[in-house]
């Protein structure tokens, strides 16, 4: 079955950016409450839709360089979960969702399938 991956700053490229499949980042980090409510939800996203989409997270208190790099990605609470596609942020989920939402919410993002490649992306151009 499909894991969560923890990433860093310095995975941004290889597990983001280049990706084949669509990303899910949840940005979080230890003290935020909502985050530990959405922790087993998330945790048992894998087992429903981990075949469709890549599943990370970055704890945002983990260095300077994890924060910043949320703040350049427009998080502005945590939790917030963003959908990439081609390494192009495609949709935003924040805060606390039902696992059934969230299994939607991010099926719909994604498209239902490989057209998420065709989205128009949340990114400045």
């Amino acid at each position: 079955m499909p894991e969560i991956k923890d990433i860093q700053v310095a995975d941004w490229e290889t597990e983001i950016t280049g990706s084949k499949i669509p990303v899910v980042v949840e940005f979080w980090h230890q003290k935020c409450v909502a985050c530990k409510e959405m922790k087993p939800i998330y945790e048992a996203l894998p087992g429903r839709i981990g075949d469709r989409v890549k599943l990370t997270r970055m704890n945002i208190l983990d260095s300077k360089e994890n924060r910043r790099h949320a703040i350049k990605q427009g998080v502005r609470s945590t939790p917030t979960f963003l959908v990439y596609c081609d390494g192009r942020p495609i949709g935003a989920i924040i805060g606390i969702r039902t696992l059934n939402e969230m299994d939607a919410e991010v099926l719909a993002l994604i498209g239902m399938s490989d057209n998420c490649l065709l989205a128009t992306p949340l990114e400045e151009e």
